[in-house]
């Protein structure tokens, strides 16, 4: 996914940027292409859930229509903020899985999903009334700033 990202940045200077917003718990890094200068800023993040492949994919095919359609990035209006990967850890512990074969026995012996105090998305600070939690994790502060 890294590879991807800088790829896109390296071939479309001026139109994208590729910077490291955070670290994951186990200490890779988090990086974010940002495509265009509209009004607007978008966030599209891939891999909040570890074991679902799909979203690297699909944002890295939605950054590079970006980059390469600048009818479609003024169209739009947006400053895009792509994130290939919110868990490189738990993504890595799928790998197994990823590349096939696609059985479930396959799937079941390298099947990886964190507990819920272990997800991205699950973890964003808040206080409301009596209920306080923030015990943030690294990955969730670097799609947070």
């Amino acid at each position: 996914m890294h590879e991807r990202l800088a790829r896109l940045a390296d071939d479309h200077p001026g139109v994208a940027t590729l910077r490291r917003i955070g670290t994951s718990r186990l200490g890779d890094p988090m990086l974010c292409l940002t495509v265009g200068d509209g009004p607007r800023h978008a966030v599209v993040a891939a891999g909040p859930n570890p074991n679902e492949p799909i979203g690297g994919l699909t944002v890295t095919h939605l950054a590079g229509r970006l980059c390469a359609d600048a009818g479609l990035r003024r169209a739009e209006g947006y400053t895009w903020h792509i994130v290939g990967c919110l868990d490189p850890d738990g993504t890595r512990l799928n790998e197994g899985w990823f590349a096939g074969p696609f059985t479930r026995a396959q799937y079941g012996r390298h099947f990886y999903r964190p507990a819920g105090n272990e997800q991205v998305e699950w973890t964003f600070p808040f206080a409301y009334k009596r209920a306080y939690f923030d015990r943030v994790l690294p990955e969730t502060l670097a799609l947070i700033g």
